[in-house]
């Protein structure tokens, strides 16, 4: 079984995106998306103050366009529309509202909080759309008659060959700033536990989420100590591996753990963006893992070129 990942991608600031064409040459039979699948506060006038000020409906509007742009790119478009294709998103802040918007926090904001609704619409649309394969009809026209009471994208798993678990996590509704705040609040943990337990001993969890785990830069896991601690300890008994982006780079890294069980990370961020959105470096990134009964080989790419790659023994876990 072969999974690509990726993350971090704006059809209205880069319409050319070459990567997909990459990923698509290696016939995967799943892609994730780790957020930031459209960029609502950047490029063609938009930043965070004007989303702010922004009615629900102009926001429902404004969010639909971004993410019919990503749809419509030729190449993103080919991709998903594979035969036999599964795609599975969840979302971060660039495709929540704006640039470290945390859902707890904005919940809390009368200014703001009437934005969440929408955006929940919005991401909602576009995850049918991808389990359609963008068939005719599964995104709606525009203008978005977006319905209010859509829930939180939440935690869900997704059941894949080779015993292996996807696990997709909601790294935005529930999030507050650094400190003792959540970042996916107890009920997500509690059934991310209760999943892995319930789950053949020999199962690999893959474990999709925005943010890195534990770089000392940007927004993290680590912020959220109570909640980076429980899933070391979650670690310690399954097969983890964390798929994550956010980062507009790559990097892969593994954690030793107690009991010599360990946990590796893959990152994979800026399939169509530069190191700073729109400055910088123009990134070209994704991820690929081939899963069999026995492995877990990882690669991981960086314009065109293999940047990273490792092999995990599925039975040592090493």
């Amino acid at each position: 079984m072969r999974i690509a990942f990726s993350s971090c991608m704006s059809a209205v600031s880069f319409p050319q995106q070459p990567a997909w064409q990459e990923v698509a040459a290696r016939q995967p039979d799943v892609l994730v998306l780790l957020g930031d699948s459209a960029y609502y506060d950047v490029g063609q006038g938009a930043s965070v103050g004007a989303i702010k000020e922004m009615t629900a409906n102009q926001f429902a509007q404004h969010a639909h366009g971004r993410i019919a742009s990503q749809l419509a790119q030729p190449d993103f478009r080919a991709l998903v529309q594979m035969p036999g294709l599964e795609t599975h998103a969840i979302w971060d802040d660039h495709d929540f509202l704006w640039n470290d918007a945390c859902g707890a926090d904005v919940a809390k904001q009368p200014a703001w909080a009437h934005l969440i609704p929408p955006s929940r619409a919005v991401f909602a649309a576009f995850r049918k759309a991808l389990a359609a394969r963008l068939a005719p009809g599964s995104y709606p026209a525009a203008p978005f008659a977006w319905p209010n009471n859509v829930p939180e994208p939440g935690y869900s798993t997704v059941q894949l060959a080779h015993k292996v678990l996807l696990h997709l996590t909601d790294g935005r509704s529930y999030k507050s700033r650094r400190g003792s705040g959540p970042l996916l609040g107890q009920a997500q943990l509690a059934a991310m536990e209760a999943a892995c337990a319930a789950a053949d001993p020999a199962t690999v969890h893959l474990i999709a989420t925005g943010v890195v785990f534990d770089a000392r830069n940007g927004e993290t896991w680590l912020d959220h100590k109570h909640e980076y601690d429980r899933l070391l300890a979650l670690a310690a008994q399954h097969r983890i591996v964390i798929l994550s982006g956010d980062i507009h780079d790559n990097n892969l890294a593994s954690y030793d753990l107690p009991g010599g069980r360990r946990l590796f990370e893959t990152t994979s961020s800026g399939a169509a963006v530069r190191t700073g959105v729109t400055i910088g470096a123009l990134q070209r990134n994704w991820g690929l893992l081939d899963i069999d009964d026995g492995t877990v080989k990882i690669e991981i790419f960086k314009s065109g070129v293999l940047q990273y790659q490792g092999s995990i023994d599925r039975a040592a876990w090493q």
